[in-house]
């Protein structure tokens, strides 16, 4: 980005993202709503005149994260590196008040609604503490809401709704993002349209909970539809809610990949009635099962939640022993977190830090375990694969990072593929050679 003096003496603006893919839909219609409005962009909060702070709040972890991103930004402020510093996004929507005196050079602290508002609010001479929230944010963007993409430029996010009406007992976010709005099937698909228009060749639907949106499987099935569209991935789908119709659907069509985020959180039926789940370990079984009938390698990621309050050691070994007859492809594991405001944080017997942690690290010495049997089993094996970056590259040879068809961006295992003309973008067959934790190895083939 160039520093010379922006047209019309707009201010050179920079946006940093915190969390989510949800959260990155986000931040790239501000990105696009301050582009329409003629303010230069960039990528480097140390070039820019003004910064935007988009934060996460979905656990205390996250909000320290943002706080601490916020105090870097404010103490700039204040030294007058930058002029107007605004912090918008799940923080400032979770706990408006107290960030005003915990960060007083921030000009001002913005919800969800409020970021249509962010162009007009940077041409202003800003007085710094202005805090404009919603109470209940009603913000559900579609596609009259145009995005500047932030990733790759072969795939892309695709939000089918807005909020969540769930309440599950230990969850904030129905208080941070409201109850569930939909967004018209219609102007999903349209929305999808554009992004394959754009050179986006794998779409990755998201939401708080996809398997809400009634019309799913009519939306998959308009999406397949899309000429110049490879991939379509699905996050997010809780299982009280995703269909067996939607696993036959998604295992017969020719785009839709048999890859299927379902966060569980637990497998005992106790713990799973404290949660408010309003769903049974069996129907999670059956889903699963449903799944490796009509495909044995169906990739199932799931989340789980240990720890929770009064979680004994039998309902732990009944989410372990779970988690090993159900052997999902990837496990995210997250410890218990007492979040203000919601009904698990008011419950009786907390379980007690040391407890949460042992349990945590027998979870990840056996998801560790079954990684390295995956990675075993697959070595020698044939897999379709995409590359996301370009990492070195020298006349006969390429080293990449990319994935395997069955990992999605930012939350799978990543897999670093070697072979001369392999570019950022390509699809292509690979020979896994072997593998890591963290990451698979693999020789390219050819391109598809």
């Amino acid at each position: 980005m160039s520093r010379n003096t922006p047209p019309k003496n707009l201010k050179r603006v920079s946006v940093i993202n915190l969390g989510c893919p949800k959260n990155r839909i986000d931040a790239e219609i501000i990105l696009a709503e301050l582009a329409q409005a003629g303010f230069p962009i960039t990528g480097d909060a140390t070039d820019a005149q003004a910064v935007i702070v988009n934060t996460c709040a979905f656990l205390e972890e996250a909000i320290e994260e943002s706080a601490q991103v916020i105090e870097t930004q404010q103490e700039r402020r204040r030294r007058g590196e930058i002029e107007t510093l605004l912090v918008t996004g799940c923080l400032p929507q979770r706990e408006p008040r107290e960030l005003v005196g915990r960060f007083p050079w921030v000009d001002a602290f913005l919800g969800l609604d409020q970021i249509p508002e962010i162009p007009g609010l940077l041409k202003e001479n800003n007085h710094p503490g202005q805090v404009l929230v919603s109470a209940t944010p009603s913000w559900n963007p579609g596609r009259e809401y145009p995005r500047l993409l932030s990733t790759p430029s072969h795939y892309a996010y695709l939000r089918l709704t807005e909020g969540c009406s769930n309440c599950c007992s230990y969850c904030t976010i129905p208080m941070i993002r409201g109850p569930l709005r939909l967004r018209r099937t219609e102007d999903i698909l349209e929305e999808a349209g554009d992004l394959v228009t754009l050179g986006i060749k794998e779409l990755i639907l998201i939401a708080q909970d996809t398997a809400a949106h009634p019309e799913l499987s009519k939306i998959l099935e308009g999406l397949e539809r899309i000429e110049g569209l490879r991939w379509i991935r699905l996050l997010y789908a809780h299982p009280a809610h995703l269909e067996e119709k939607i696993i036959e659907q998604m295992a017969a069509s020719d785009k839709v990949l048999n890859y299927v985020d379902m966060p569980i959180q637990h497998l005992a039926d106790s713990v799973l009635e404290r949660m408010n789940r309003n769903v049974g370990a069996d129907r999670t079984e059956r889903l699963v099962k449903k799944a490796r009938s009509l495909d044995p390698q169906f990739s199932i990621r799931t989340t789980v939640i240990v720890g929770f309050p009064a979680e004994t050691e039998e309902e732990f070994e009944v989410l372990l022993e779970g988690l090993k007859r159900l052997r999902f492809t990837h496990l995210g594991i997250f410890v218990y977190s007492q979040e203000e405001g919601t009904q698990a944080c008011e419950m009786p017997d907390q379980v007690s830090w040391e407890v949460k942690k042992e349990r945590a690290e027998r979870l990840v010495e056996f998801a560790e375990r079954m990684q390295a049997e995956e990675t075993n089993r697959m070595t020698g094996n044939k897999h379709e694969a995409v590359v996301d970056f370009a990492k070195e590259a020298s006349e006969d040879c390429v080293t990449c990072v990319g994935r395997l068809w069955s990992s999605a961006p930012e939350i799978d295992r990543v897999v670093e593929i070697e072979g001369p003309g392999v570019n950022q973008g390509c699809f292509g067959k690979v020979e896994i050679t072997g593998g890591r934790n963290d990451r698979i190895f693999a020789r390219w083939i050819e391109s598809i």
